[in-house]
């Protein structure tokens, strides 16, 4: 298979399989050398290089060391770099790929990854972002084995060895890199202490295959990235000192100074009466006073209003560990400068906004690193990028959203536009991160319109079925039809006494009759008749007189 078979920009063969797409051992290294960039620009060395024929290790030009300790025992340092680790998982993480097989894939990779390690993938992964942070460098070592006999399906290590079982990191403090001229690492050497480990025990060295290293902010030709924290270290330094002149400035303060004047010009002091005061003076007690003739006088000196107002000094300092840090002041516990809603939300936003670009940074590493390795061995391409009719098997590490408060908003602002006909629900789904292919039916509209309609068909029927002429009961009493009142009834029977019925069955009240609305018009009727009755009987009666 071609070269260009494996770039991002070409049309893929539906028809082939994915094993037979897949990278041989033998094609990985081949295609390796064909793609290697030439590198001509010469690296930056921090050792001497062409006047000395061993292997040369190099150095970090930064002390870590230092960096190690400052993060253990400065308490602001510490809890920028715990909002840092915090924010950084919040919400967790996943793994998307157009192709579910390969998430399945690396999933079960993972849970055999954590009992060859003996520790939970995702700790691990903490672990290397917790080295990203202090020093912007993580070295993480492969450990290989064979898991023929354990995993369900073959593996195909790309280098021909074992495939990856687990992965353990060195300490970066430790690390020293050994590069050609060009800047290409070669292998890797962790340097103990030698007071720590037996003289017989050499430092372990690892090749540059068997290493990844990971970094932020790599400077041109530098082997080792730069700690942001290296700015900072001279302003933690200089707030500490302030506060230990604040700290002296209190303490002299708080004890308080005598002056005691004993004598005149015309009276002068007696050498009895100073050892006598010095004496007094060293055996005076904070809550205790003196008695003394006229002829001493004692003076407390003390600020008088005219010391040095110390805290803008000290919110300065404050206010340049903060930024040095990359956090704002209430992120540390800081109250300066008052401060209100508004601000501190939009410091929390450029806070989320770093935290987000270095999660970018960190998912293409693990893809880069770590994902397209394993996807190999179990026979995946995630180099081939197919066209739209095709499925990538690419796996992303992807980090869930950390400001929930501009997900919701960026959400309702997609919602808007599919509202208003802008977009497809396509592409509504697929910019909100779900499924496009969905089944409408069950979607809150639809089902919200089939209940809709089931309460629509049973009201028309009910209605139907109030409208039907009523059924006669068992006592012969028909049911009332809907609109009429009720009044007495004549009948009684047993059915109606014990159990009365109504349109709907037997009725809840016992001896009740309905008539319909025009009572009234039937009343009138029975009044005209008694009426003229009675009206006939008179006229009889003056006839008869």
């Amino acid at each position: 298979m071609a070269i260009r078979d494996y770039l991002p920009f070409q049309t893929v063969d539906n028809s082939v399989n994915i094993t037979d797409k897949a990278l041989a051992p033998e094609q990985v290294k081949g295609l390796s050398k064909a793609m290697k960039i030439a590198s001509l620009a010469l690296g930056f060395q921090g050792t001497n290089y062409y006047f000395n024929t061993r292997a040369n290790f190099e150095r970090p030009a930064y002390d870590f060391e230092r960096l190690m300790q400052a993060v253990d025992t400065d308490s602001y340092v510490k809890q920028a770099m715990s909002k840092y680790k915090d924010l950084f998982w919040k919400e967790g993480w996943e793994i998307t790929s157009e192709n579910p097989e390969a998430i399945s894939y690396l999933l079960q990779r993972i849970d055999f990854m954590e009992i060859a390690m003996k520790r939970p993938f995702v700790d691990f992964l903490i672990e290397v972002s917790d080295q990203l942070f202090k020093f912007s460098n993580a070295f993480i070592v492969k450990a290989r084995g064979d898991l023929g006999e354990y995993f369900p399906d073959k593996l195909s290590p790309m280098t021909g060895e074992l495939p990856v079982i687990g992965y353990y990191l060195i300490p970066t403090e430790q690390v020293r890199i050994f590069r050609d001229k060009h800047n290409r690492p070669k292998s890797y050497r962790q340097e103990t202490d030698p007071l720590t480990y037996m003289p017989l025990e050499a430092n372990p060295i690892w090749t540059a295959e068997k290493v990844i290293h990971l970094h932020f902010d790599r400077k041109t030709g530098r082997a080792f990235g730069t700690p942001f924290l290296i700015n900072v270290l001279d302003d933690v330094i200089a707030l500490r000192q302030i506060e230990e002149d604040i700290q002296n400035l209190v303490h002299r303060e708080l004890f308080p100074l005598y002056k005691y004047k004993i004598g005149t010009a015309e009276q002068p002091a007696e050498p009895e009466e100073i050892t006598q005061a010095a004496i007094e003076i060293e055996n005076l007690r904070t809550e205790g006073g003196l008695i003394l003739p006229f002829r001493h006088d004692v003076e407390v000196i003390g600020s008088e209003g005219t010391a040095l107002d110390a805290s803008r000094y000290l919110d300065h300092f404050k206010e340049r560990v903060a930024v040095g840090l990359g956090v704002a002041p209430h992120h540390l516990g800081m109250s300066m400068n008052g401060g209100n809603r508004s601000v501190t939300e939009r410091l929390d936003v450029a806070l989320y906004d770093r935290i987000k670009q270095m999660q970018k940074l960190f998912s293409e590493m693990i893809r880069l690193n770590i994902f397209n390795e394993l996807l190999f061995e179990g026979g995946f391409d995630p180099i081939s990028n197919p066209v739209e009719n095709s499925t990538s098997d690419r796996c992303y590490f992807k980090f869930k959203e950390i400001d929930v408060d501009t997900q919701v908003k960026k959400e309702n602002h997609i919602i808007q536009k599919f509202v208003s006909n802008l977009i497809t629900l396509d592409e509504a789904r697929l910019a909100l991160g779900y499924d496009p292919d969905v089944d409408i039916s069950n979607t809150f509209a639809s089902l919200q319109a089939d209940i809709q309609v089931d309460v629509a068909n049973a009201t028309t029927k009910a209605q139907t079925d109030n409208q039907a002429p009523a059924p006669k009961t068992s006592d012969g009493q028909k049911s009332a039809t809907s609109g009429q009142r009720n009044l007495p009834s004549k009948r009684k029977g047993v059915g109606n006494a014990m159990r009365p019925a109504n349109q709907n069955g037997r009725k809840n009240s016992p001896d009740i009759k309905r008539y319909d609305n025009n009572f009234l018009s039937v009343i009138e009727s029975l009044l005209d008749k008694e009426y003229t009755v009675i009206e006939s009987d008179v006229e009889k009666d003056v006839d008869n007189v």
